[in-house]
């Protein structure tokens, strides 16, 4: 890209589409090994807390505590938009990657910050054959679960990242 023209075309796209980062409502049916809760079910009981969960706001946590640098980094996606260097639809998908890192990360350092699971779910762990002791990490199924999406402003999804383990 080097005209003038191509680069409005490629700042029109990113105007014209957005990204949502998270548990998708296309996965909102998925289910963990249990087969008892769905991963939304799971992820919400988790970040806003329920009668017996406490909240453990994974998502929140990870967007508010790098807001300045998520900021940042729409700003340098959208200059080299302006420089040529990438188009409209990689920025928005760096982008949604980039968030996706910030979201998984909060949840694999969840035992820095999260309220400790309760000993009574620890032994329900250990009984059910999990060796995994980590606040909201079950498996990684909520970690693999985090992806994103890129939408038109009519709703349409233009792109759909895959499952990713890490």
């Amino acid at each position: 890209m080097s005209n003038l023209v191509d680069i409005m075309n490629e700042l029109d796209y990113m105007a014209l589409h957005m990204v949502e980062v998270g548990i998708l409502g296309i996965d909102k049916d998925l289910k963990g090994d249990d087969s008892k809760t769905t991963i939304l079910e799971y992820a919400v009981y988790n970040e806003f807390g329920t009668k017996h969960i406490p909240p453990r706001p994974f998502m929140r946590n990870a967007i508010e505590k790098n807001s300045r640098t998520i900021e940042k980094y729409i700003e340098a996606k959208t200059n080299e938009v302006l420089e040529g260097k990438i188009t409209g639809r990689q920025a928005l998908m760096q982008l949604g990657e980039y968030m996706r890192g910030i979201i998984i990360q909060s949840i694999a350092t969840a035992t820095s910050w999260a309220v400790p699971l309760d000993p009574k779910t620890l032994k329900e762990k250990l009984k059910r054959g999990s060796n995994n002791n980590k606040t909201l990490i079950e498996d990684r199924f909520l970690i693999k679960a985090i992806r994103y999406q890129i939408i038109s402003k009519t709703g349409k999804i233009i792109y759909l990242s895959k499952f990713k383990g890490v």
